[in-house]
């Protein structure tokens, strides 16, 4: 099984019980006939569309009457914008149980074109009654509820079998006002409100208009809902603290009905929770009101590259490992300078030493930037990070570069050219992660931290290469977070400077069901990636939007400790417990069953 999955309701609700073993499928009895549907329908007017999965025009009889053709189909299937323009297609399928996916898609065993882990039905939502209805109308009847917004999610939040979805692609309002009052004291705020269906690319473009920006996701097609819901990091996070820690205000449609404003003066405990509590557990946001900050003047950029000199030796792949280390040692001192960023690094595919063992060194490249700032500035910084790095071997075993710093004028100008190349979606590898701080990576002896850096870099198949991305979105920013913006947001983002992804185990979805493919991804990844972070990192935790949700220890690595007042929140917002998503709050009652679709209380 996929996971362990409940909450247990202790009321009753409508005609939904306590008892209440499994989420009522097509299968049951209590399925409402076409009868109960179209009325259903006719209360939302209109609204409801019938799950279309668009890949159907690529198969016989175009079972669900797609309406776009299938070479248009395979020519985009691999780009998240073109996802993110249905209701129910999502980037990665095997979530969905490789659903309806265009058989000439490489990398997904062929399942036939079916529903399967998609949604039933769709709530093409463009009020909030319509929400309500919707919600109250599912949760009496004990039928699951997804939300999606963009559907840019790791860990198929966004999609699930027999549900019905709520898509939040209509509320696209974005209203800037330089002087929002707050709801308790003499106050007021620069802000923007903002519909929660609209991608950050947008958002960013707005508010550059009134010389204003959002922190925001690094790549622009990326919406708000589950970004926030998950604590959400970006460019700017490292300066301003998290998008949990922007928020304001919001409205919330919950899973009994109730459209409720949440705010410091009321609901303060579901704002505590939807500030990076976990994103799909506790209702339907349709509004933001998330602070704003000054575009900063300029945005400086350059590359850091680091490569084994000449041919592979010994000398060079065991000084690649020391130099990582020096440069992962130095991050935390590069940010509290003010330097953001992002890099990659990858292991070398295994040569066969002289020593008859297999051995591996490591590359790295670093996009960083500085705000306000000047090229010369910028390379004055990285020099002697620069020179420490050589002087972990030598000219003849390692190349460590710094290219010419590029200038970008406007921020806007900086974010689009991070976004010039459209984000590829698709298979890939269960990841792992972890925030380290300066306990982590500082404070401790360089042959240690080499050490962690080569153990969490270890591939499934030996010899072959794996990834890091090194994430420099903590540090001052989330550190220095307002006490009274603070949510439920993992502590661990407090201390944090790095949030540190390791490439796990490849889903083999080719051969396999994806329930089984996950499942075997799974197991390799807690043994081979989780126990070297609790090792490394035994007090931190885990950026839920970018990590294993297999973690056999989520509560503590994803909410640190806070899940038990938040399941008690979900309680009370969610009684009829419509809102499930794989390790969220509450979802250790649960196990859902991606061969069958069931989701079903332990």
């Amino acid at each position: 099984m996929l996971a362990r999955f409940s909450i247990a309701a202790s009321l009753l609700f409508g005609h939904i019980s306590a008892e209440v073993a499994c989420k009522t499928t097509p299968f049951d009895a209590t399925w409402p006939n076409t009868e109960e549907w179209n009325a259903f329908n006719q209360s939302l007017g209109g609204a409801l569309l019938k799950t279309q999965p668009v890949a159907s025009s690529c198969y016989e009889n175009n079972p669900f009457n797609s309406t776009l053709s299938c070479d248009e189909v395979d020519e985009n299937w691999s780009s998240s914008a073109f996802h993110a323009r249905f209701p129910e297609s999502i980037d990665y399928p095997y979530w969905a149980n490789s659903s309806c996916v265009p058989p000439s898609d490489y990398g997904y065993k062929n399942q036939g074109c079916q529903l399967g882990g998609l949604p039933e039905f769709i709530l093409n939502a463009a009020t909030e009654r319509q929400v309500s209805i919707a919600m109250k109308w599912a949760g009496t009847r004990n039928i699951r509820v997804i939300a999606k917004g963009t559907g840019h999610d790791l860990n198929g939040r966004s999609s699930g079998a027999y549900s019905l979805l709520i898509w939040t692609h209509q509320f696209r309002t974005i209203k800037l006002d330089a002087e929002w009052p707050r709801p308790l004291g003499n106050r007021t705020e620069n802000v923007a409100i903002i519909g929660s269906g609209i991608n950050w690319g947008s958002v960013l473009k707005a508010a550059s208009t009134v010389g204003r920006t959002l922190v925001s996701g690094q790549v622009s097609t990326v919406g708000l809902g589950g970004f926030i819901g998950g604590g959400g990091h970006g460019p700017l996070s490292s300066q301003y603290g998290l998008a949990a820690d922007q928020v304001l205000q919001a409205t919330i449609v919950t899973p009994n009905g109730d459209v409720l404003v949440v705010n410091e003066a009321q609901n303060q405990d579901l704002l505590w929770a939807i500030r990076g509590g976990g994103p799909g557990s506790y209702g339907v946001v349709t509004e933001y009101v998330l602070r704003t900050h000054p575009i900063p003047q300029n945005v400086v950029q350059t590359t850091l590259s680091m490569s084994m000199a000449g041919n592979n030796t010994e000398a060079a792949m065991s000084a690649s490992w020391s130099a990582m280390a020096t440069l992962s040692s130095c991050l935390p001192d590069l940010m509290d300078a003010g330097i953001a960023g992002f890099g990659n690094a990858v292991t070398t595919k295994a040569s066969k030493l002289s020593s008859k063992a297999f051995s591996q060194g490591i590359e790295a490249s670093f996009t960083l930037f500085g705000y306000n700032t000047t090229a010369d500035a910028l390379v004055s910084a990285l020099e002697p990070i620069k020179s420490r790095m050589i002087a972990s071997g030598s000219n003849r075993t390692l190349s460590v570069t710094i290219s010419k710093p590029t200038v970008f004028p406007t921020y806007l100008s900086f974010f689009e050219n991070l976004n010039k190349s459209p984000e590829q979606v698709g298979q890939i590898s269960l990841i792992s992660s972890r925030l380290l701080g300066r306990k982590e990576l500082t404070d401790i002896p360089l042959e240690t931290l080499r050490s962690h850096l080569q153990n969490i870099s270890k591939s499934q198949i030996e010899g072959n290469p794996s990834s890091l991305i090194f994430g420099m979105q903590g540090g001052v920013g989330p550190a220095q977070a307002q006490p009274d913006m603070r949510g439920a947001v993992n502590p661990a983002w407090r201390s944090a400077y790095i949030h540190l992804i390791s490439a796990g185990a490849f889903i083999n979805t080719t051969d396999s069901a994806p329930q089984d493919a996950l499942a075997s991804a799974a197991a390799w990844t807690e043994e081979n990636k989780e126990a070297v972070w609790r090792q490394w990192a035994p007090g931190s935790g885990s950026y839920i939007n970018e990590a294993n949700p297999f973690n056999s220890n989520f509560q503590e690595d994803f909410y640190g400790g806070n899940y038990d007042r938040l399941v008690q929140i979900k309680e009370k917002y969610d009684p009829f417990a419509s809102m499930y998503v794989l390790s969220g709050v509450g979802s250790h009652l649960w196990e859902y069953d991606l061969n069958t679709g069931k989701l079903c209380r332990h």
